[in-house]
Parts: C-alpha cells; structure tokens; sequence
C-alpha cells in the first residue's frame, strides 16, 4: 500500500512539475499578443502629388508652352504619427511590397534626401531616424514613381499649365495608369529590446490627385494595432 502510494505521490509530482512549465511558457511567450498601450499609431496621412521639372536646351527659344519639355516623378508623403508611453531605442521597416504601375518608372522609398533606396525585391529593411515632436514620434516617409514620364510634351493648344499632378491630365495620362498598393512591417524596438509590430497597408494615389493637383488623405488607424513578437 506504501509502494502504491509513494508512486502516486511521485506520479503527481512529476504531472506538477509538467503542468508548471507548460502554464510558464503559455504566459512567457507573448508573440502575437496585442501591446498594452506602449504604442499607438493616432495619424496616418498620405500626401500625393507629382514634381515636374523643365529639362529642354536653355538655348532654344521658347515661343508657346508645346515647346518646353517635361520630366515628371508622382510623389507621395506617408506621415505616421505615434503616441508612446515607453521610449522607442529603434524603429524600422521590413516587409516591404510595392505593387508596379502600369506607368512605371524608378520607385524610391526615403525618409532624407540624401538617403534613398531603390525599391526592389533585394530591399529587406530600412532603419527609420527617429524624429519626436510635441512628445510623439513622427515618420515622413516618401514613396515615389521617379520620372514616371520623360521628355513630355504639351499639346499645342495648351495656354496654361500647372507644374503639380494636374500636368497628368493635361498629358492625357489617367489616373488608373500610376495606381500602385504598398505595404510594410512597421517595427519599434524600445530600450528593454522589446519589439512590437504592425503593418500598414496603403493605395495611391488618389484620383483627386490628378483633378487637383495634389491630394491630402487621412487614414483609418483602427486596424494598425501592434502586436508584441
């Protein structure tokens, strides 16, 4: 009776010491799980419009505007801005897929001037710097169709012109051709080396980019949660 008991004993010991580890690494592994408010995205807005840029021989004589040429990028501002309650020691993207235009030229990612990338497959990931104002951290990030269109020409009956992405219109171009989806990983790391995530999804441009020149679109932020990895 002593044998059987000890057995159980050890029996329940061992179920114990099972069961203990199995509740430890349910609780400890938070991947997945949503971040407790350390960050949240309050503002995504995207800004689109287009550069165009005079490139003819300063030589030539220019009479009419059908005789001026045009080199044209569509431009587009990302600005994301996050309200934290731990300070962010890294910020980053990953997962970065851009979809082609039909119209398509050479598309850039940069946060500065004097850092851009070329968006290709071989683009894994972007350190961000991390910019604060008013206590939140504010990410402008450009996405754009550089010379989209080159050695451009206006009709001869054109008398005015806009050097913003109603030049599109004017070129006859539409607005479906310089459509494109981008998405990325959105990565903060905070000083304990905790890292959450979310992903953000976007389409541009918009078509009042094309009627007005310029289109200013704020996003829905509800499903731009960051989950703990």
């Amino acid at each position: 009776m002593d044998k059987v008991k000890g057995i159980a004993i050890i029996i329940i010991a061992i179920v114990s010491v099972i069961v203990t580890v199995l509740v430890a690494n349910v609780l400890l592994d938070t991947t997945g799980k949503v971040n407790q408010g350390n960050y949240r995205i309050s503002d995504v807005i995207v800004r689109s419009s287009a550069d165009v840029k005079e490139v003819q021989d300063e030589n030539v004589e220019l009479t009419k505007l059908s005789d001026m040429i045009f080199d044209i990028t569509q431009t587009n501002q990302i600005s994301i801005l996050i309200d934290p309650n731990v300070k962010a020691n890294n910020i980053r993207i990953e997962n970065l897929m851009v979809s082609d235009p039909i119209l398509r030229g050479k598309m850039e990612i940069y946060q500065n001037e004097d850092k851009k990338y070329d968006i290709t497959p071989e683009l894994k990931s972007i350190e961000l710097d991390l910019e604060q104002e008013n206590e939140k951290y504010v990410l402008n990030l450009y996405i754009n169709n550089k010379d989209v269109l080159t050695g451009q020409r206006v009709a001869e009956n054109v008398e005015t012109i806009q050097y913003d992405a109603t030049m599109f219109k004017t070129l006859g171009i539409d607005i479906s051709s310089l459509k494109f989806n981008v998405s990325f990983d959105l990565l903060i790391t905070d000083e304990a080396g905790n890292i959450v995530k979310t992903t953000i999804a976007l389409n541009m441009p918009t078509e009042e980019t094309v009627e007005k020149g310029m289109s200013i679109l704020k996003q829905d932020t509800s499903d731009y949660i960051f989950t703990i990895i």
